[in-house]
């Protein structure tokens, strides 16, 4: 089959990729990863094609003719619940054919794909699991007369129709997995950028899938947790190297949580030398000064760590399970190894006041991170958050539209107004970036004229985002 793996138009850009969509705050657009994990299983069996019709800034008329002139025979489409209506309504300027198969993947998918299936014509199934190689086969399967596979069949990780009826596959609770090398000739890769890449240019991999963790507000916490052979991956990497990548972003959602795997890639990572400077994400409680000091001989030089609140009972209501001085040794900790620092927030939690979020801005400065983001608490699809807040009112069952970066608060929790929780959102992120302080340090910290402008750039676009009062989610 011709297969397009396709990221579609949008009036602004959307991060869509490992179920979690959202709008970029600045000037950043990150790889489709799903898509491109998807593109080495699918040229095994299939010619491919993709578009990322979001990162090239096409409108729905040159998205559509592009894909007019690429005449795929099957869609993988890359979704999410900050931006689905908009990829909806242009699936439905496409006008699919009832004989194409068209399968989709994304945050919303995973707990309301079934739903999504019933109600839209043109989808015929959806991906649960983008680390698996299910769809290569479905689409080898398909029979337009049965719109599915031609005959019974069992496909892991995947919803899919059969004529009328809705099938759900079997999950199984894999330990370990091998991705194929992805096919990043298809993707523009000179347009992606990360705010705290070094270089301009990076590549995107993981080491493990999905989260042991649990935190109320992360759909990653329902994902089940497998890790990915590391000769597998070091064979990815030496790819990349061979490619000219310098840069690496680690996507695991908790580097380190499997102390003994990430060792083992560690030691690798180190034998082989291969000069790359990297990104990972991780937890305080999961990293240590041993842990810390590998990564940043191997050449982590920034570490993403989820802060949320200063406030501990907060913490314990989301089940976060760290402590506000915990995380304070390991900022301090990565400031003395040299490991720059990105430490997310959470205004508006169950149980924020007006004065827990002042102390969590005043804790944000106090921990001084080299880059910070301030995002507001979202009753994401599939978390226990916003099952939470369905049956205390908080929210509507029927919102699904859902974006914690730059959309208005889709919660009423109570004890601070949604319109109060959008105010201190952006007095965050205002008192944070615009301090003297913080502007030197900055300043000073600039390696190179592309990182200045990038810098920049970024700064104004997220000090755009503090302005107005957007929209909030709404419903299907």
């Amino acid at each position: 089959m011709r297969v397009l793996l396709l990221n579609p138009p949008a009036d602004q850009p959307y991060l869509r990729d490992y179920y979690c969509s959202h709008s970029a705050k600045a000037n950043y657009f990150w790889h489709p990863y799903d898509l491109l994990v998807q593109s080495g299983f699918l040229s095994n069996r299939h010619e491919v094609f993709a578009l990322d019709a979001n990162v090239l800034g096409l409108s729905f008329d040159a998205a559509r003719r592009r894909v007019e002139d690429i005449k795929p025979e099957a869609i993988f489409l890359l979704t999410g619940a900050a931006s689905w209506r908009n990829d909806f309504a242009f699936m439905d300027s496409l006008n699919v054919p009832p004989s194409m198969p068209v399968v989709a993947t994304g945050d919303l998918m995973l707990s309301k794909g079934a739903e999504y299936l019933e109600r839209t014509p043109w989808l015929t199934a959806v991906l649960q699991d983008f680390t698996v190689d299910t769809v290569a086969t479905y689409l080898a399967l398909w029979d337009p007369n049965r719109r599915g596979p031609h005959y019974d069949v069992e496909l892991p990780h995947l919803q899919y129709r059969t004529g009328n009826e809705i099938h759900q596959g079997p999950r199984p609770r894999e330990s370990r997995f091998t991705l194929p090398l992805p096919r990043v000739d298809l993707f523009p890769m000179n347009r992606y950028r990360i705010p705290h890449g070094k270089y301009r240019h990076f590549w995107s991999t993981l080491t493990d899938f999905g989260c042991p963790f649990h935190c109320s507000f992360c759909v990653s916490g329902t994902l089940p947790y497998k890790t990915r052979d590391p000769d597998n991956v070091m064979r990815e990497l030496r790819y990349a190297r061979d490619l000219g990548y310098r840069e690496l972003w680690v996507k695991d959602v908790t580097f380190g949580v499997n102390r003994k795997h990430t060792q083992e890639f560690l030691h690798l990572l180190a034998k082989e030398n291969l000069g790359f400077s990297w990104v990972a994400l991780s937890r305080v409680d999961v990293v240590n000064e041993e842990l810390l000091e590998r990564m940043a001989r191997t050449g982590c030089h920034t570490i993403q760590l989820g802060v949320e609140s200063a406030d501990e009972s907060i913490l314990r209501t989301i089940d976060k399970q760290i402590s506000p001085q915990r995380v304070k040794q390991i900022f301090a900790l990565c400031r003395r190894l040299g490991i720059r620092t990105l430490a997310h927030f959470i205004i508006g939690l169950p149980g924020e006041t007006e004065e827990s979020a002042q102390r969590t801005i005043e804790f944000a400065k106090e921990l001084e991170p080299d880059f910070a983001s301030f995002n507001i608490a979202t009753p994401k699809v599939g978390t226990p958050l916003r099952a939470q807040a369905i049956e205390k009112g908080w929210t509507d069952a029927e919102v699904d539209t859902l974006d914690n970066s730059t959309a208005f608060p889709s919660m009423e929790i109570g004890s601070l107004s949604s319109q109060r929780v959008w105010e201190l959102r952006n007095r965050a992120i205002r008192e944070f970036h615009l301090r003297p302080r913080y502007l030197v340090r900055k300043t000073l910290g600039v390696r190179s004229v592309w990182e200045l402008s990038r810098s920049i750039q970024n700064a104004i676009a997220l000090l755009r985002s503090t302005r107005g009062s957007p929209k909030g989610g709404e419903s299907l």
